[in-house]
C-alpha cells in the first residue's frame, strides 16, 4: 500500500508534466511555423538558447558574489533604468481599452459613484485595474506617465519576486538569472508604455505563489495567518484578472493529489490544513464584499457570469478574438428596457450555448487557432506600440525570438523536473501554464493574456540552467518538502 502511495502521485506527475512538454512544443510548432518571420525567430531562439546555456550560469554565479542583498540592489537599479528610459522615449497615445481603464480610473478618483457605470457592471474586473490607479490619481493628480511609472514599479516588484522564488528553488545565482531575465524581456518593456492591468495581476499572481510555497513555522496560528493573506492576495488578483479558479485548482492537485505524501506527518498536516482552510474561507467571504464594493461605487450590480467571453471564445469566425458582431450584441441585450448588467450576460450566455450546440463549430479548428493566438507569438505588444515606434519588424522579430527562447528553456526545466522526480511547490508553475491555456481555450483570447505565463516560463527554466550538484539536491529537496 505504501507502495501505491509513492507510485501513483509520481505517475501523475510524470503525465502532467507530459501535457506541459505537450503544450510547449505545440505552441513553438503553431507560432514558429506561421511565416517566414517567425521561423527566423525560432532560429535566432534556438542560437540564444545555446549560449545562454553557457553565459547565464557564469554570469549569475559572477553577480552572486556580491551577495543577496547588493545584488538585489543592483538588478534593481538596473531594471529601474531600462524599464524608465523605455516609457520615457516611447509614449503611445490611450486610446480603446487603454483609454477606457484610464478614463474610468479618473473618474473614480473624483466621484463616490459613477454617472453610467454599465460597462464596467458587464465587465467588473475593469474595476480592480482602474480603482487602484484612481489611488494614485487621488494622491498625486494626472501628472503625464502616472501610469507607465505605475507600471516600471510593478515591474520592479515582479522582478524582485521572481528573484526570491527562483533563489528559494535554484538558489542566489537561480535568483540572480530570473531577475536578469525579466529585464530584458522586450515585450515586458514594451507593455509599460501602456495602461493596462497585466503588471498589477501578474505581481499578484507571483505574490501569491511567494506565499504558499515558504517554509512553514508548524504554529497553528501563523499558518492560519498566512493563508489567510494568501487569500486576500487571490481575492484581488481575481477581481483584475477573473482566473483566480486556476491558481486554486493548481494549489489543490499539487497538494493534495501530486504531493499527498507532504501531508503524511500530523506537523505537516498542523502546518497545511489550516492554511487552506484559512486560505479559502477568506477567499469566499471576501467575495460578497467585492461585489458590494464595486456595486456602491459604480451604482448598479456587477454581473458574475461571462456569457459574453465564451460567447466569442467560441465564434469559430474570429478565431475565438473580440469581434464587432458579437460586441453589437452585447450591446444590444444590455441596451433593452429593464436589462440588468447581469441579465445581459446569461442572455449572452445562452447564445454561447447555441453557438456551441450548432454543430457548425469545427472544435479541434478552433482550439488550434485560440492556441496559435493565445501563445503562438509575443509581438502583440509591437502592434500595440506601432504609431511610435519605428523598425516594427525588428522589435516584433526580437519580442518572439526571446519568447521562443523561453519557451524552449521552459521546456528543459519541465525535462529536468521529470528527470527528478520533482514533486515540490514547483509543480505550481507548469500547473499554472496548463490551467490558465485551458482556461482561455473556453474565452476569449488575445496575445497579450500570456503576459503572466512570461515569469513562470522563466522560473521553469532555472531547473535547466541551475540543475542541482547531488549533495545541494538533497538539501534542496527536504527544503521543499518542508515548504
Amino acid at each position: 500500500m505504501g507502495r501505491w502511495r509513492i507510485l501513483v502521485p509520481t505517475v501523475l506527475t510524470r503525465c502532467m508534466l507530459a501535457l506541459l512538454l505537450a503544450l510547449l512544443a505545440a505552441a513553438l510548432w503553431l507560432g514558429a511555423g506561421q511565416s517566414s518571420e517567425t521561423k527566423k525567430a525560432f532560429a535566432a531562439a534556438v542560437v540564444a538558447l545555446l549560449a545562454a546555456w553557457k553565459v547565464l550560469p557564469w554570469l549569475s554565479r559572477q553577480l552572486s558574489r556580491l551577495g543577496t542583498v547588493w545584488v538585489w540592489v543592483a538588478l534593481t537599479l538596473l531594471c529601474l533604468v531600462v524599464k524608465g528610459a523605455w516609457v520615457v522615449l516611447v509614449q503611445v497615445p490611450m486610446e480603446g481599452d487603454y483609454a477606457t481603464f484610464w478614463g474610468y480610473a479618473t473618474a473614480l478618483a473624483q466621484d463616490p459613484v459613477l454617472d453610467g457605470g454599465r460597462y464596467m457592471a458587464l465587465f467588473p474586473h475593469i474595476f480592480g485595474y482602474a480603482s487602484f490607479l484612481s489611488w494614485f490619481i487621488r494622491l498625486l493628480g494626472q501628472p503625464p506617465l502616472l501610469a507607465q511609472w505605475l507600471n516600471v514599479l510593478l515591474t520592479i516588484c515582479s522582478g524582485s519576486l521572481l528573484f526570491l522564488l527562483a533563489k528559494r528553488w535554484w538558489g542566489l545565482p537561480g535568483g540572480v538569472c530570473a531577475y536578469l531575465l525579466w529585464i530584458v524581456c522586450p515585450s515586458q518593456t514594451m507593455y509599460n508604455s501602456l495602461v493596462l492591468s497585466e503588471p498589477l495581476y501578474t505581481t499578484l499572481l507571483l505574490l501569491f505563489l511567494y506565499l504558499i510555497t515558504g517554509p512553514l513555522s508548524g504554529v497553528f496560528w501563523k499558518a492560519a495567518l498566512l493563508g489567510a493573506g494568501a487569500g486576500l492576495v487571490l481575492r484581488w488578483f481575481n477581481g483584475i484578472r477573473p482566473i483566480a479558479a486556476v491558481l486554486i485548482i493548481a494549489l489543490v492537485l499539487w497538494r493534495f493529489l501530486l504531493a499527498p505524501d507532504g501531508l503524511k506527518e500530523s506537523k505537516a498536516r498542523w502546518q497545511w490544513l489550516p492554511l487552506m482552510a484559512a486560505l479559502a474561507a477568506v477567499y469566499l467571504l471576501t467575495g460578497p464584499l467585492w461585489q458590494g464594493h464595486i456595486a456602491a461605487r459604480i451604482g448598479e450590480e456587477p454581473s458574475s457570469t461571462p456569457g459574453y467571453s465564451i460567447l466569442v471564445g467560441f465564434n469559430a469566425q474570429s478565431r475565438g478574438c473580440w469581434n464587432q458582431e458579437d460586441s453589437n450584441l452585447l450591446n444590444e441585450y444590455s441596451s433593452q428596457p429593464g436589462v440588468t448588467a447581469q441579465q445581459a450576460q446569461e442572455y449572452a450566455m445562452e447564445a454561447a450555448k447555441e453557438r456551441i450546440t450548432s454543430g457548425q463549430v469545427d472544435f479541434l479548428q478552433l482550439f488550434r487557432e485560440k492556441l496559435r493566438g493565445f501563445l503562438g507569438a509575443d509581438s502583440a505588444c509591437v502592434s500595440y506600440s506601432s504609431q511610435v515606434v519605428r523598425h516594427v519588424l525588428w522589435f516584433a522579430r526580437a519580442c518572439n525570438a526571446y519568447y521562443y527562447f523561453l519557451l524552449l528553456l521552459a521546456g528543459g526545466g519541465g525535462v529536468m523536473l521529470w528527470r527528478r522526480g520533482d514533486r515540490s511547490a514547483v509543480l505550481l508553475l507548469p500547473l499554472y501554464v496548463l490551467g490558465l491555456t485551458s482556461a482561455q481555450m473556453l474565452v476569449e483570447v488575445a496575445g497579450r493574456y500570456h503576459y503572466s505565463i512570461l515569469p513562470v516560463l522563466m522560473l521553469l527554466g532555472q531547473g535547466l540552467l541551475f540543475p542541482p550538484h547531488p549533495g545541494r539536491e538533497k538539501k534542496l529537496q527536504k527544503n521543499q518538502e518542508t515548504a
